[in-house]
């Protein structure tokens, strides 16, 4: 065990020990089913040496110690602590093998352990089963240079934070006893893609990539024409996924996101819209097209700053064809790569 995780885990059970001496809030001590869902991002394993999330009462729910391949804001594996239940975490601790750096990262993590317990308690309604639902597991994404993501997952996942962790020396034997390091190294980074090996080569690892995705700018959305938006769905690139309204009452929640707010980039978009004359048509961008999308964003954003942009869709009267305009007050960029489908509602 290094010094630094000795410290931090000993100056946990501290805290935990003086936490006793005061009554704990509901907000530290309510249980929910919560799962632990550690994963990486696609091309770059990593591998848990070991983690857990800890909550005011000193129970840990413990990540899974698997080598880890998959996508950003995704987890294809979970794990329980105990009957599955636990409260909001106040603090997560891990310390991970990066097969692309061939190192080893370490790091204790203060959580916003109020707001987790408000949006556990608030949830979400779910007007596919009309259900009260809410959040039910911890997703955590580890990337290159010891970076941490972390987000509160379920029907709806949303970004808790970014935490930067620290490199460390660590025995590769307690790792992997059998394993010839050089070799294993060598065989792993082989299977990565070649621009992540191109990476490699040049010693230009970094977390530029992700750190792009989680940046927010302020916009809004616009019509052409008069149309009532009754829902919304939308994934954004830093990998918060919003579908579902915290209650019932969905056309007022739809509306809101019509104003403007400081969002992420979206990676796709789903508008439900009353048309009139009775119809309901669907405005289905699939996918925005990556770099013209954050090209767009960052320049009108860097010539005005002070000015908020909008999300322009501009559609024919029956709202069979649709062009998508990012502008602000100034300037405009049409986003022509976008996959744009239009259906009938329902």
């Amino acid at each position: 065990m290094s010094k630094l995780f000795f410290f931090l885990l000993a100056g946990g059970l501290g805290l935990a020990a003086l936490a006793g001496c005061h009554p704990l809030e509901p907000y530290q001590t309510e249980r929910f089913a919560l799962t632990a869902d550690p994963a990486a991002a696609d091309g770059y394993p990593m591998e848990i040496v070991e983690g857990r999330f800890l909550t005011s009462e000193n129970q840990a729910i413990s990540l899974s110690t698997k080598f880890l391949e998959g996508d950003w804001g995704e987890s294809s594996t979970s794990s329980v602590s105990g009957d599955g239940r636990a409260a909001a975490p106040d603090s997560l601790e891990v310390r991970w093998f990066s097969y692309p750096e061939d190192k080893f990262y370490e790091g204790h993590f203060l959580l916003p352990q109020r707001r987790i317990y408000d949006l556990l308690k608030q949830g979400y309604w779910n007007t596919d089963d009309q259900r009260h639902e809410t959040y039910s597991a911890l997703t955590t994404c580890l990337l290159p240079t010891g970076v941490v993501v972390v987000w509160l997952s379920g029907q709806n996942q949303v970004l808790l934070g970014r935490y930067q962790g620290q490199e460390i020396k660590f025995d590769f034997k307690h790792f992997n006893e059998a394993a010839n390091r050089p070799r294993m190294i060598a065989q792993e980074q082989a299977k990565l893609p070649a621009t992540v090996q191109a990476e490699i080569r040049t010693h230009s690892l970094s977390t530029r990539k992700w750190d792009t995705y989680l940046k927010t700018y302020p916009w809004k959305i616009e019509f052409s024409q008069p149309l009532d938006l009754y829902y919304y769905g939308v994934d954004y690139f830093n990998g918060e996924a919003l579908s579902y309204p915290p209650g019932k009452d969905t056309i007022n929640y739809a509306k809101a996101f019509l104003g403007t707010g400081v969002r992420p980039v979206p990676h796709n978009l789903l508008l439900k819209v009353n048309a009139g004359y009775g119809r309901k048509r669907e405005v289905f961008i699939k996918a925005f097209d990556e770099a013209e999308t954050f090209q767009a964003f960052q320049a009108l954003h860097a010539a005005n700053p002070t000015l908020p942009l909008t999300l322009y869709i501009e559609t024919d009267e029956r709202v069979s064809k649709a062009r998508l305009i990012l502008k602000n007050e100034r300037q405009q960029v049409e986003l022509t790569k976008a996959q744009v489908g239009l259906y009938n509602g329902n």
